[in-house]
């Protein structure tokens, strides 16, 4: 084994998808750190998680010491947050008589928003709510869930992403989304008929 792929296996298990803000990835990475856009406004960056709670930016010069690309990154980071949050319990809200349920992943580990690239989870909720699924993701220690099909829930949840949003330490996104069970797009409301 060449020695670069011997690094990308000493740290795949400890590389993780996060969620951030598109200007603090250009003024954190200066040009430099490894993102993807997922949708309009949304975009992925990678960790490796470093001893004492330390997170450390992958960057392109990583990919090409390693001789890694980013697909195979993003592949590895996602499928290790799965495992991660396999046995973790999101937490749901909902009313006395049922029907309006808003889940919420606040597990404060920095990975919350980034749990909005697990599908599985994805399709569970668009499942359990009415309407079609709008995902809010303000910051990175936080990721909220409802239906649509609730317009004065809608409106108190895109009231809060946004105020979330302008006072994060690590901000993501001030726009709601929503999943079409294969992807991940920026929710548009659709005018009353």
């Amino acid at each position: 084994m060449k020695l670069m792929e011997q690094e990308f296996a000493e740290i795949r298990d400890r590389l993780f998808p996060l969620m951030m803000d598109p200007v603090q990835i250009q003024e954190k990475g200066q040009g430099q750190m490894v993102s993807g856009q997922i949708a309009e406004g949304l975009f992925a960056i990678y960790g490796i998680e470093e001893p004492g709670d330390k997170i450390r930016y992958v960057t392109y010069q990583d990919l090409r010491d390693w001789g890694v690309s980013h697909t195979t990154v993003h592949l590895t980071a996602v499928k290790n947050l799965e495992e991660r949050t396999r046995g973790r319990r999101v937490t749901k809200l909902d009313t006395p008589e049922g029907g309006r349920p808003m889940f919420i992943w606040a597990l404060q580990d920095g990975y919350d928003a980034a749990r909005i690239l697990l599908p599985e989870w994805l399709h569970d909720f668009a499942e359990a709510v009415e309407g079609n699924l709008v995902l809010g993701v303000p910051h990175r220690n936080w990721l909220v869930a409802i239906g649509d099909a609730d317009a004065q829930l809608l409106n108190v949840v895109q009231r809060r992403v946004a105020l979330e949003h302008r006072g994060a330490g690590f901000p993501v996104s001030p726009y709601l989304y929503t999943f079409d069970g294969e992807r991940i797009h920026r929710y548009v409301r659709k005018p009353r008929g």
